[in-house]
């Protein structure tokens, strides 16, 4: 078995096992229910990464066909787990209640809620 080989049979593996793993961008909670009655639903991203390689070691010297170097290996993962925020539903509405640092995805959300309750007025005075 050939240096590449080795190296493309780890890469393979490592990529199967993580495949297997984790194949999602974001991760729903299981319902949490408040003493009002709420529904609270957690909601987290995932992300994930990682890295293989290999090669051959030993002294430098002439070899013969069927003889190799010793061979070494390693492969690592980097999983991101970050909350992501909530899904509430109290029976009457259900929102989306974002944990973000960034503060114009907090503006822009909020934003989104104040046009939504002024429709909501507008239509109940039109009745």
């Amino acid at each position: 078995m050939d240096k590449r080989q080795k190296i493309d049979g780890i890469m393979e593996k490592t990529a199967e096992q993580l495949t297997g793993l984790v194949d999602v961008n974001t991760v729903i909670g299981k319902p949490v229910y408040s003493a009002s009655g709420a529904q609270i639903i957690p909601f987290t991203k995932v992300t994930m990464g990682y890295l293989s390689g290999g090669g051959e070691y030993g002294e430098v010297k002439a070899i013969k066909a069927d003889e190799c170097f010793p061979y070494a290996g390693g492969a690592g993962t980097v999983v991101n787990i970050k909350p992501a925020g909530f899904l509430i539903d109290d029976g009457v509405e259900c929102r989306v209640v974002r944990i973000t640092d960034d503060p114009i995805d907090g503006l822009i959300e909020k934003a989104g809620e104040i046009v939504g309750k002024c429709l909501k007025k507008v239509g109940e005075d039109a009745d």
